[in-house]
């Protein structure tokens, strides 16, 4: 009966979402209503009881993500292209990511994840296609060769070992596979860390992500590259599996990826690189989580992990769809040529702000929480071994560049306010509610992570641990409110010295 009720949904989702793309209805509200109800429904699968904590906790900032995205990209796709053919392909490639991660059987997750690769694909490409940059198709080629074959070879090594039959009938987290071979676990575990873009299979995402239009881009980088994670937490959790290559891989690839992806975003002059290779950076990071899982078998660290690709989904989501609201405004994407966003559209910016203090880390955003829970995670486990505490320090140097590269995307908005180089549309302002609701969301969803993970092993301290997220909350929402009143009045005033010209 599970199946069944699993299989409808899935029906329904699809669906609403080809009702919500005919072409007479998409840019109207009952298209966006459609395309929006088509994610919301896939919540019902929250009830069937066959999701494990880490894919529960995707399926739902994916829904959040996706409902969001499907609203954003018509008037994006109007605005920069003239027509909205963008919209279905969107759409169906950000479905076929979701249902990854919803999916019962493996021979499900290869077909829902081969689907994703190729309209990915065209996502991609589709600057190139449309033809308003040629340079697309390598990137998309790219793609292809360095993400989506190693991936799929990891998959179908899988789909070898399980047996056709019970890939079709055994839940995935029940078959049994035998990964003893270290070269058979290198071969699993660099596929999926190629769509994850570790290294040493990375290189392929910066191009990737930036030369993607904005809503691609937030679908590939808030949602694709965790199906990369969700296959190394499938492997993680395999008991014949040879541990010593998957934790080596793992902490060694991840830590110098975690490191080399900070260090770039720094350097980056296009705001959309910038975001792309911190993508790389943070997907680093929750790799060596899972590697840190598999050397101690410390629930601790999925549940750390799963929480970090959780928030990493929203902000990194959130941040570039606002880089496609700062270039439809400004015709441009060079940081040097920006400054001045946040005196045109105060509320985009409070938008990015929000999405950056999520990415550092602070309270009580969800990316406050995935800070916390990893260091905490990691202090109680340095008296056991010198990996946690080399860990840890890894760990807090790509925090400290994730701060540096989040104040440097942050200058597009505020670093020159009085400089100004193209003609301005400021009819992008219509895209705002959708960046700064999925920005704000980072505060919602802290309820219900903090709900599914600490509710049975915090259980006795839950009302003070929600009054005092209250408290954060309450907090936080008044500084953000001084801070788009000041970024509101700031756009009327010429800066001079430090002040309103006389």
């Amino acid at each position: 009966m599970s199946d069944v009720f699993r299989y409808a949904v899935y029906a329904i989702s699809i669906a609403f979402l080809l009702a919500g793309n005919v072409a007479f209805l998409r840019a109207r509200k009952t298209g966006f209503t459609l395309r929006a109800l088509s994610y919301l429904v896939l919540l019902l699968l929250l009830y069937n009881w066959y999701l494990e904590v880490f894919p529960s906790i995707l399926l739902v900032v994916s829904v959040v993500t996706a409902s969001l995205v499907t609203l954003y990209t018509p008037s994006y796709s109007t605005r920069k292209y003239g027509v909205n053919t963008l919209q279905p392909l969107i759409d169906f490639f950000t479905l076929s990511t979701v249902l990854v991660f919803t999916s019962k059987y493996l021979v499900e997750i290869v077909a829902f994840w081969l689907i994703a690769e190729i309209l990915g694909f065209f996502v991609v490409v589709y600057d190139a296609m449309v033809g308003t940059n040629p340079r697309a198709w390598s990137a998309g080629l790219r793609y292809l060769v360095v993400s989506m074959v190693p991936a799929d070879l990891s998959l179908l090594l899988l789909l070898a070992l399980a047996g056709l039959g019970p890939s079709m009938s055994v839940p995935v987290d029940l078959l049994e596979l035998d990964l003893t071979s270290p070269v058979l676990t290198a071969v699993a575990m660099l596929g999926f860390m190629a769509k994850a873009a570790v290294a040493p299979l990375h290189f392929w995402l910066p191009d990737a992500h930036s030369m993607a239009p904005s809503p691609g881009s937030a679908v590939l980088s808030g949602l694709m590259v965790k199906m990369g994670l969700y296959g190394l937490f499938r492997l993680a959790l395999l008991r014949a599996i040879d541990i010593g290559t998957a934790v080596a891989i793992c902490l060694v690839f991840g830590s110098l990826t975690a490191i080399y992806g900070g260090l770039q975003a720094l350097v980056q002059s296009d705001i959309k690189r910038i975001l792309a290779y911190s993508t790389i950076s943070h997907t680093s990071t929750i790799t060596i989580l899972v590697g840190l899982y598999m050397y101690s078998r410390s629930p601790e660290f999925l549940t750390a992990a799963a929480i970090y690709s959780a928030a990493h989904a929203i902000y990194k989501s959130s941040l570039f769809m606002d880089s496609g609201v700062v270039e439809l405004l400004t015709h441009t994407r060079t940081l040097e040529r920006l400054g001045y966003v946040s005196r045109i559209l105060p509320a985009e910016t409070l938008s990015a702000l929000l999405a950056a203090l999520s990415l550092i880390g602070v309270p009580p955003t969800l990316g406050f929480l995935t800070k916390l829970v990893v260091f905490m995670t990691l202090a109680s486990h340095i008296p056991l071994s010198w990996v946690y505490l080399l860990i840890t320090l890894v760990i807090a140097f790509e925090v400290a560049l994730s701060i540096g590269y989040s104040v440097r995307y942050l200058l597009a908005h505020m670093g020159n306010p009085t400089f100004r180089y193209e003609e301005l549309d400021p009819s992008s302002a219509k895209l705002t509610p959708y960046v700064l609701t999925l920005s704000a969301s980072s505060l919602g969803l802290t309820y219900y992570v903090v709900g599914s993970i600490a509710s049975t092993t915090l259980a006795n301290m839950m009302s003070q641990i929600l009054l005092l997220l209250g408290l954060f909350s309450a907090l936080f929402a008044i500084a953000g409110w001084i801070t788009y009143t000041v970024l509101k009045h700031g756009r009327k005033d010429e800066v001079w010295l430090g002040g309103a010209r006389p």
